[in-house]
């Protein structure tokens, strides 16, 4: 972005506000006469620590002047002699002074120690008081948001929110991140399970929109990282977020909140004049860990006869002689990453209005070459009062850029492999960078032996001449209309309106590793189209009766969504030279497209009695008719019921308990099915080999459905210490979400891969705690810290008979799938390969027993199963530790995360023990390998009538007959570690970390240039992020999810050749004028 462009933001603001910086509201003559001239007053507003109060409002009573503190609580307004300033800031006590001969007062304000003020945005962005909540929300500023600011907004929030699990994908530029709240409530496939997210009171969709697929489009080896939508939203435009983690908290947005709601609420202008902020940031990016290598034994393998081949990518050939050149293929492969990140804000406002007006520009360059993500946001909020009628708008629009590559090789053996896969494989002897000979040709390390299909792609030649790139376009808009009838009581209409396109293209260059009828290029583009329209009316009715306060709330929504994807590819280029779907013959063009409309209409309402400020009672009911559901079943209500008490308000002024309340509440939430779920259909024409048809869908529809019905009870207690200088928050909650829509997977001979229907449940139990404190509060050192954790057990209920397992998604990596078991079993589980245990004299395994040896092979034998439940993905526990120390204008800040238990599989190191580059397969030199069980036969019935101990070293030098096959002693070393990274055991690590998640030193230079009148707020900062980790996982990163596009709990926890995550270091500068 470049000067000219901010130039232009900043004068056509001013032109919009008439040319002229607005002012604060002149004081009316009716109030003070000519002789009561005002003049300039100036001060400084502090806490009772010293520490100044940032955007505190000071007015002069009677009158509409305001003023508002800025970073050093300094403020200036003109009052005259003889009036009252009165300082109001959230959570304070206001205060009011006299203006008396002299021009400056500076004026300390102290926190509302019995009756807290703090006022949090709930559904359907109604604003409580905390205090009257019988449900936990947790709320986030913008500063603490922009602590460790990351562009995905979802990746900001991790280790500040007890309850949320968030997994980011990979280390890619552009990549997505996934975020699950108080666990996954749904079984189905594709199914999101991740919380709502509101902006501005706007349902704003946060999909993965994973383009392509080469099993149905042709998009071969498309498996690849995408980003969710929440990345479209500039975190610097937010004010505040509001996390309601409850089904009663989140009950009055429907269905679509089942599981939790993020409220975001953006900037606004504040009175005064006008203001104009810029914020700019240069970062430089790293990999974190890379897997090793073993760097013994070079490229090559044996026979079963002991011949030696080195016609292969393995590395089972022999010892390196010490003569051969060895690269650095891994570590040479990445880059340092950089990022320009830069922000400009124009904003102001009288008492009666308000604008903000943001442009930003976050430029980033991948650690992968040719990656990157370039993304642009424009902003507008603006509000106007005219007496009792308030309205407001908010435009924003986003245009997002992602250059990537492929990772890993595309599903159901459509050919090919992704950059990962092959640069973990690339024998050390061989040059990886070398991938195209000196005339422009391609440089093949088989040339001439292997046919291009059964080849091994070049990392650089997909980064060079394979394209993979998307562009999203978004608007989003509100319109809200609120009217003050009487003073107790008031109407709101709201209009959302969000819609984005989002571009993809894929081009695959002729001479690429895929099936032979591709090899001569391919070109495919796909468009997916979203579009939601909301509208939303509600009146409130608030009174107080004596000693009690009571409000009344009715409403009704209306939500239409649309969803509509188009991809048209082609392959076999006519010439080469020219990449255009017209240098491709019309027979070998292929279009599908699809659209599907969901309508969901609801009326709500609310009831809430509190007495004398401190007990409070709050019901709720909603009513939604969906789309998605049968006629008979369309129409589902659910209500909720919280309270809370403040006991605090019953004891002594002097008690050391400063605030103490208690809360619970009850809750029913239902939710619908996806579009099309009840029918069932052919789909559009697909393409396989050279036949062009129609099919069946994956999943047989059921005209039968019903909604899912979440039960939800959660209770909480809040305590304050010492005048609030030690907080405490504990919840403890648990939900069941019954009539589960599962699709089991069918047998074949149905026709259809998956149905749907309603059986069963998920149930989700956890705590969350939160500790909040104030160590030390002088004048000139600060030291606040807040520590939380959490943990969720999520299991599944009883299912139909026959009812098998449920997968989240259909990525499967190496051996493992991500899995949820029925009756009883985990919701996040692995299940993989396993070897077979001895079987005791019934028949029954002994689990954690000998294994068995299959006497044919000499090797351990596998369980028939094959899908074995072979870990949990779920951690015992997560959490964070934030600490910010201030230093008069020098401030330290720190994020600690951390996580206990869980299961992680590390798909990385099954690949290179497989292909030989793994120094695991260094036991013993590869001089011996021992293989130690025993060897059953069984009878019809399955009982073992022999039972053999078997304890065999294989050595190199010797060789080994197993039926009518003989071995030689190097292949059959070679066969054990095959078969050791064929079980999925040996790959699974319960895991455990300590992330230094964000470190940032601010130095605030205000008060240096405080007596220039053009810059208000000057300050520098140097932010590093995942500078370390300290774990007991042995692979790359625990944190990563391989499948960051996939649905459901997708595949975290499974670490499979990624992109490894990064860490940065940024510097920053913030200025306000």
């Amino acid at each position: 972005m470049t000067a000219k462009v901010y130039a232009t933001v900043v004068l056509a603001t001013l032109l919009l506000s008439g040319g002229t910086p607005i002012q604060a509201a002149p004081t009316h003559a009716s109030v003070y006469s000519a002789q009561q001239q005002t003049k300039k007053v100036t001060g400084k507003i502090t806490d009772s620590s010293g520490e100044p109060v940032i955007g505190a409002t000071v007015t002069v009573k009677g009158t509409k002047t305001v003023a508002v503190t800025d970073a050093n609580g300094n403020y200036t307004i003109n009052a005259p002699a003889g009036s009252q300033l009165e300082v109001t800031y959230v959570g304070f006590a206001p205060r009011t002074i006299n203006v008396g001969k002299g021009g400056t007062y500076d004026i300390t304000i102290r926190e509302d120690e019995h009756t807290t003020g703090e006022v949090v945005v709930t559904a359907m962005g109604i604003k409580k008081e905390k205090k009257a909540l019988g449900y936990a929300v947790t709320e986030l500023n913008s500063a603490e948001i922009l602590k460790n600011k990351n562009t995905n907004v979802i990746n900001s929030l991790a280790g500040k929110v007890p309850g949320l699990n968030i997994t980011q994908s990979s280390g890619a530029a552009g990549a997505g991140a996934t975020i699950v709240m108080r666990g996954a409530n749904s079984t189905a496939e594709g199914r999101s399970n991740q919380p709502l997210f509101v902006v501005d009171g706007v349902i704003y969709d946060n999909s993965t929109q994973v383009t392509g697929n080469s099993g149905t489009d042709g998009m071969t080896r498309n498996n690849t990282t995408f980003s969710n939508r929440a990345m479209d939203i500039n975190p610097e435009d937010i004010a505040d977020i509001s996390v309601l983690k409850g089904a009663a908290a989140a009950a009055l947005y429907g269905s679509r909140a089942a599981d939790g709601a993020i409220i975001i609420t953006t900037k606004k202008g504040e009175a005064g004049s006008v203001r104009i902020d810029y914020t700019g940031k240069v970062s430089s990016s790293f990999h974190t860990n890379l897997p090793e290598t073993q760097k013994t034994f070079g490229r090559g393998f044996y026979t079963n006869n002991g011949v030696f081949s080195d016609q292969t990518y393995e590395s089972w050939g022999k010892a390196y002689t010490g003569t051969e050149t060895l690269y650095d293929n891994i570590g040479g492969f990445f880059q340092s990453g950089r990022i320009f990140d830069h922000n400009v804000s124009v904003s102001g406002g009288s008492k009666n209005n308000s604008f903000y007006l943001s442009l930003s520009n976050f430029d980033q360059e991948g650690i992968v070459r040719k990656t990157g993500y370039d993304k642009t946001t424009v902003r507008f909020n603006g509000e106007q009062k005219y007496n009792k009628l308030t309205i407001g708008a908010n435009v924003t629009y986003s245009i997002a850029k992602t250059a990537k590559t492929l990772t890993s090789g595309g599903l159901w053996g459509s050919g090919g492999t992704g950059t990962m896969n092959a640069l973990y494989s690339w024998p050390l002897t061989e040059d990886m960078s070398h991938y195209q000979n000196d005339n422009g040709t391609k440089y093949r390390l088989f040339d001439g032996v292997w046919e291009l299909a059964d080849d091994m792609e070049n990392p650089y030649w997909i980064l060079n001449r394979d394209k993979m790139k998307d562009k999203t376009q978004r608007f989003t808009g509100g319109l809200s209309m609120h009217y003050d009838i009487t003073s107790w009581w008031d109407v709101t209409g709201r209009l959302g309106y969000d819609n984005y396109t989002t571009d993809a293209y894929t081009y695959i260059a002729p001479g690429s590793v895929v099936s032979s009828m591709y090899q001569n290029g391919r070109l495919a583009k796909s468009d997916f189209r979203y579009e939601y329209w909301s509208t939303n009316f509600m009146t409130n009715f608030h009174k107080r009766f004596g000693d009690f306060d009571m409000h009344l709330m009715a409403g009704t929504t209306a939500e239409n969504t649309k969803r509509l994807s188009q991809t048209h590819w082609g392959y076999n280029f006519i010439t080469s030279g020219t990449v255009s779907f017209n240098n491709i013959a019309k027979t070998n063009q292929f279009f599908k497209d699809g659209t599907s409309r969901k309508r969901l209409v609801g009326f709500y309402g609310e009831y809430g009695v509190s007495y004398k400020n401190m007990a409070y009672l709050t019901v709720t009911g909603r009513n939604d008719w969906s789309s998605t559901l049968p006629v008979k079943e369309h129409s589902y209500f659910y209500p909720s019921v919280s309270g809370s008490f403040l006991f605090s308000e019953l004891l002594p002024k002097d008690s050391p308990i400063s605030y103490g309340k208690v809360r619970a509440s009850w809750a029913k939430v239902g939710k619908d099915a996806d579009p099309y779920a009840t029918l069932t259909y052919v789909t559009s024409p697909m393409i396989y080999g050279n036949y062009v048809g129609v099919g069946n869908q994956y999943t047989a529809g059921n005209a039968y459905l019903k909604p899912e019905i979440q039960t939800a009870w959660e209770i909480g207690l809040e305590m304050r210490f010492l005048n609030n200088r030690i907080g405490f928050d504990w919840t403890y909650y648990h939900s069941s979400t019954e009539n589960q829509i599962a699709q089991p997977r069918l047998s074949n001979a149905n026709g259809y891969i998956l149905s749907s229907i309603n059986s069963g449940s998920v149930i989700n139990k956890g705590m969350e705690v939160s500790i909040t404190g104030k160590p030390i509060l002088k004048k000139d050192f600060r030291w606040e810290t807040a520590l939380n954790f959490s943990y969720n057990r999520g299991t599944l209920g009883t299912f139909l008979d026959g009812v098998g397992m449920f997968y989240p998604t259909d990525a499967q990596f190496g051996s493992v799938k991500s899995a949820s078991v029925p009756n009883g079993g985990n919701f996040m589980a692995l299940v993989g390969t396993r070897y077979e245990y001895e079987h005791d004299a019934d028949g029954n395994e002994i689990i954690g027993g000998r294994y068995l040896v299959d006497p044919n092979t000499g090797l351990y034998k596998f369980h028939n199963s094959g899908n074995d439940v072979v870990g949990n993905r779920e951690p015992k526990l997560i959490g964070g530790f934030a600490n910010t120390l201030t230093y008069k204008d020098l401030s330290l800040s720190f994020l600690l995360d951390f996580r206990l238990g869980g299961d992680v599989f590390n798909g990385t190191s099954q690949y290179m023990v497989g292909n030989g580059l793994s120094p695991l397969t260094l036991e013993n030199n590869r001089e011996k390998a021992t293989v130690t069980g025993v060897v059953q036969t069984f009878d019809a019935q399955g009982k073992p009538t022999a039972t053999t101990d078997f304890d065999k070293t294989y050595e190199a030098s010797q060789s080994y007959t197993f039926g009518s096959t003989t071995y030689d002693g190097k292949a059959m070393i070679q066969r054990y570690w095959n078969n050791y990274a064929s079980q999925s055991y040996n790959f699974i690590q319960k895991v455990n970390w300590l992330k230094l998640r964000s470190i940032s030193l601010t130095y605030d230079l205000t008060s240096l240039i405080s007596r220039q009148n053009i810059i208000k707020r000057l300050s520098v900062n140097l932010t590093g992020q995942n500078l370390f980790t300290i774990t007991n996982y042995k692979g790359m990163d625990p944190e990563v999810s391989t499948a960051g596009g996939t649905g459901g709990s997708g595949a975290t926890g499974i670490d499979f050749c990624s992109v490894p995550s990064v860490r940065s270091v940024t510097f920053g500068v913030n200025v306000s004028f």
